[in-house]
């Protein structure tokens, strides 16, 4: 469906985009559906743009698409704001990962705020990085790039500061492994931070 919807989306006229994509995000689904497809788009077209005002023309359409996804994935998630982070749906995690493909600095300054006023860190990370990803890294170098875009690295080493300058306990001996290990994953990275280019 995802390719479909790029392939769709790239058939029509740029002004035309931001607006269809509007529409697709008045959902939650299609919010998520949306993202994705904003973010294949540019992702292909981030790489050749020999021509500065065609490259000019596309990045108006394109923030003007992010601007408008943003709004509605904030709308979806804002019934989530008042609950505790463990009572997030799958659908409002997979928004939240969404919201990193349009604007990231929304996503970010939203968790922040919740972070703030009521949900912990560690308890975040844990609904955000489900223990069921076994074969894989709890934590990736791509998964470090998408939790910097959705709560800043330095803000989440400062919140988790205590917890990760404590001594490593063994995931397996722990009452919590998954958050064990999650801790453990970040002091791996600490210090190892993405970079953008």
């Amino acid at each position: 469906m995802d390719f479909l919807a790029k392939d769709l989306l790239t058939d029509l006229a740029e002004p035309d985009r931001p607006a269809i994509l509007k529409t697709m995000a008045e959902t939650p689904d299609g919010a998520v559906l949306a993202a994705r497809t904003l973010q294949r788009v540019t992702a292909r077209n981030g790489s050749d743009s020999p021509d500065h005002t065609q490259a000019a023309a596309t990045l108006d359409w394109i923030d003007e698409a992010r601007s408008l996804i943003s709004h509605e994935i904030a709308r979806h998630l804002a019934p989530s704001a008042g609950r505790s982070v463990d009572e997030l749906t799958e659908r409002e995690i997979t928004l939240i990962w969404a919201w990193r493909h349009t604007k990231p600095e929304a996503a970010r300054t939203w968790i922040n705020q919740r972070l703030d006023q009521a949900w912990t860190t560690l308890d975040l990370l844990a609904v955000l990085l489900p223990p069921d990803r076994a074969l894989f890294p709890v934590i990736n170098h791509d998964t470090l790039q998408s939790l910097d875009a959705l709560i800043g690295l330095e803000a989440l080493h400062n919140r988790l500061g205590p917890l990760l300058d404590a001594p490593a306990t063994n995931p397996d001996n722990s009452q919590d492994e998954h958050r064990t290990r999650i801790l453990q994953a970040l002091r791996e990275h600490r210090g190892n931070a993405p970079s953008n280019g």
